[in-house]
């Protein structure tokens, strides 16, 4: 299954290996017409992670790089955090006008807004893996993930269920009417094998990615290939398995 483009991959201005031009020739490489540099967001730790100094530079030098590969659609994307219990996310109202879009999902070294929202929402997830979360937990990640999708312009929703548990089928028909994709992580293939049955009760749409983080796995779909074998039905829900650019969307 081929793939066009890969939105969600990182660099040395956060947790990642590699430069944007590494990043850019990796896609090439690997055939693609679009991909995105998306390092993680504000509050996280300043050097795993953008500062608003360093997404200022990296436009600077993706202005460059885009004149060396014409033949890419290249855009400034940024991965943003949950970190609240009332959805907010690391993003203040004048920096949306800097990127393309914005993808958003829990990372688990950002600062949550408060204390109750450590308490509520970082702490049962560092222990959803061994602690199976209560249905009053469950509940209220879904009431949190799908306010954040409801309050701010998120265009991809990045590996959902990762550490915070939620009910899927809420979280995707509440991203299905906002029109926020769902992102199949590549480094997240079992997780998101788990939220199918809950995805595939909606119409909300699909997009692949890759989530590198060395400029090596930036384009590698590979592990698409077995998810789309056992459920063969998601190949047309997948918005990048076609050519041509993705209305992604924006904050008006």
């Amino acid at each position: 299954m081929k793939i066009y483009g890969d939105y969600h991959t990182h660099t040395y201005f956060s947790d990642g290996h590699g430069s944007i031009e590494e990043n850019l020739a990796a896609a090439r490489e690997r055939g693609l017409d679009a991909v995105a540099i998306s390092d993680h967001g504000f509050n996280n730790p300043a050097r795993f992670s953008l500062t608003r100094e360093k997404a200022d530079k990296q436009r600077e030098i993706l202005d460059v790089e885009r004149e060396k590969y014409p033949d890419l659609k290249v855009y400034h994307a940024i991965e943003a955090d949950i970190i609240s219990l009332d959805g907010d996310i690391d993003m203040r109202s004048d920096d949306y006008a800097g990127f393309d879009y914005v993808l958003a999902g829990f990372h688990r070294f950002a600062r949550p807004v408060s204390g109750k929202d450590f308490r509520k929402l970082y702490l049962p997830a560092y222990f959803s893996a061994v602690i199976k979360p209560s249905r009053d937990v469950v509940a209220r990640n879904t009431r949190a993930f799908c306010e954040m999708i409801r309050r701010f312009p998120v265009a991809i929703l990045a590996h959902i269920n990762d550490m915070v548990i939620t009910d899927v089928r809420e979280v995707a028909k509440c991203a299905a009417d906002y029109g926020t994709y769902l992102e199949i992580n590549m480094k997240h293939i079992k997780i998101m094998t788990r939220a199918l049955d809950g995805i595939l009760a909606t119409d909300v749409g699909l997009i692949a990615n890759t989530d590198a983080h060395i400029p090596g796995k930036v384009g590698d779909f590979s592990a698409l290939a077995g998810l789309v074998s056992a459920c063969p039905e998601i190949a047309g829900r997948i918005a990048n398995a076609a050519p041509g650019e993705i209305n992604f969307r924006k904050f008006r």
